[in-house]
């Protein structure tokens, strides 16, 4: 993918997170680095994950170089959604939330913006936080 390809697609899902949840199109766009699923597992898990994407603030958004972000649908959504938490990032909407609280909250909203997104776009396909959420309480005893 070029770098004007990019700089396209990128400025088509930031003008869809604003029509879908009022955040601003950042000046900056955040680095993507596509980079191979050993690379994402190594990254973020402690073995072997089914994690395609992931955003780091002041890095960019990492993302399974497998994925046709330019063609498919559900891996350009997966992109959008690590594209909310930049939007989330800059805007400091959670950043005022305790570290578990506020990454929830950050999830929830990535989750419900990308599943408006591919409803938007006519797909029934949604996407949802697997596994059990961790229990947030011990974080507020502090």
């Amino acid at each position: 993918m070029t770098d004007q390809a990019l700089s396209q697609l990128l400025l088509e899902l930031f003008t869809a997170i604003r029509m879908l949840s009022g955040y601003p199109v950042p000046a900056d766009f955040p680095e993507i680095h596509r980079v191979s699923r050993a690379q994402l597992e190594s990254r973020i898990c402690r073995s072997s994950c089914r994690v395609k994407a992931f955003y780091i603030k002041g890095e960019g958004v990492y993302i399974d170089e497998q994925l046709n972000v330019e063609q498919d649908l559900p891996a350009k959504s997966i992109l959008l959604h690590e594209l909310v938490h930049h939007v989330q990032g800059v805007t400091g909407k959670f950043d005022t939330l305790p570290d578990c609280h506020g990454w929830y909250a950050k999830e929830y909203e990535a989750y419900e913006i990308q599943n408006r997104y591919l409803h938007r776009e006519g797909s029934t396909t949604g996407y949802y936080m697997s596994g059990r959420p961790r229990d947030c309480t011990s974080e507020m005893k502090d």
